[in-house]
């Protein structure tokens, strides 16, 4: 009897382990996503009685959107499932706007409608300086010394683009940027591409460019068609480091790693190329991981993405809890008495919601500069 009823047990158990996760998703999406506008809909309309299409509208449609293009891939479904994902931003900022008025709330009980219309014309305000804040492309230009060179080196780092949650008119903005900065080289830094069927005609603006295009995977080309993504780049004359370097352009050693959830990709990516060749060397990651294994590996200048700053405040403060390194620039001195400069960019577009709140689009120009320059 006891073997009988192992099977059930076992499924039972299973049953369990799925509901508790199921269970914490859907109330986190009802706490985060549906109950900011409801509240302050009922506080703006007390008598306000949601029947099933609108209950279905906040709860169901923004989800079904963003599926919209798993379905039916093409330009419009892209289009609602970017629309889809931004309303949700905008209702995560909304609770970020209620919470406190809730908790103040409890302690001083506070009218009702001023209330509901003052947290509206603030969420609003915020919702729409974030939606301008995401179309902006801010250039950062960033002075390094750089010893062994024997001239000044302009090169431009973008990351994060994410074409799929942003049309390929971003891209076209970002290269025809990075054409007025004079680059000697541009390295892209993962995360380019988040959507599978991307054509080659969304990208093809990368062939504008006329200077060596260096690029290393992101995790949202592993999470799709990845294979002909790096098909599509390399047929515009990007060119793809998988786990490789490139030595084409000297003095430089560009070795590029595939991304992974492993903390020890960078290790093994550096293990699996071999002993670094002399030269500038420069290493192509998506995460800020392995700085100390790039420093030990003799790296240069390390340069990184994926973080967005978080991209939406308070994202950032749970974000570099994962990625201590989460913006900016980082040393390290090396064994031989040189340094490793590790530059984690900020993103040069944003990923889901068509909005950045606290953070800003970066294209980065790192002026590589010799030490009698």
């Amino acid at each position: 009897m006891s073997g009988a009823r192992s099977p059930s047990r076992r499924r039972r158990r299973g049953l369990r382990r799925l509901f508790l996760p199921a269970l914490i998703l859907v109330a986190i999406y009802f706490c985060f996503l549906v109950y900011p506008p409801m509240r302050v809909a009922w506080l703006i309309w007390p008598a306000w009685e949601p029947g099933t299409p609108i209950l279905l509208v906040l709860i169901v449609v923004p989800i079904m959107g963003r599926l919209a293009y798993e379905w039916w891939p093409g330009a419009w479904a892209r289009r609602v499932a970017a629309l889809s994902m931004t309303w949700l931003g905008m209702a995560f900022i909304l609770f970020c706007v209620v919470l406190p008025w809730e908790l103040l709330n409890l302690l001083l009980p506070l009218p009702g409608q001023t209330s509901g219309l003052a947290l509206a014309a603030i969420a609003g305000t915020l919702c729409l300086g974030a939606a301008v804040n995401a179309q902006l492309l801010t250039v950062r230009e960033l002075k390094l010394p750089a010893p062994g060179l024997d001239r000044p080196w302009r090169l431009v780092q973008i990351s994060d683009v994410h074409i799929g949650s942003r049309e390929p008119a971003l891209l076209r903005r970002i290269v025809a940027k990075v054409r007025t900065l004079e680059a000697d080289a541009v390295l892209i830094t993962g995360d380019l591409i988040d959507f599978r069927d991307i054509q080659r005609e969304d990208i093809g603006s990368l062939a504008e460019l006329s200077v060596p295009v260096w690029y290393c995977i992101g995790n949202h080309e592993r999470y799709v068609d990845l294979e002909a993504i790096c098909e599509r780049l390399r047929s515009l004359g990007v060119r793809v480091l998988r786990d490789e370097v490139d030595l084409s352009v000297p003095p430089f050693v560009v070795a590029g790693i595939d991304d992974a959830d492993s903390r020890r990709r960078v290790a093994d990516g550096l293990a699996a190329i071999g002993p670094l060749p002399e030269g500038f060397r420069v290493l192509l990651y998506h995460r800020p991981d392995g700085l100390e294994e790039a420093a030990e590996a003799g790296v240069d200048l390390m340069l990184c993405g994926h973080t967005h700053n978080g991209q939406i405040v308070p994202f950032n403060f749970l974000v570099r809890r994962v990625f201590p390194r989460i913006k900016g620039l980082y040393e390290m001195a090396r064994g031989d008495g040189g340094r490793t400069r590790l530059y984690v960019s900020t993103g040069t577009g944003t990923w889901g919601p068509l909005l950045r709140l606290g953070s800003r689009n970066e294209i980065t120009l790192i002026c590589l500069q010799p030490p009698e320059h």
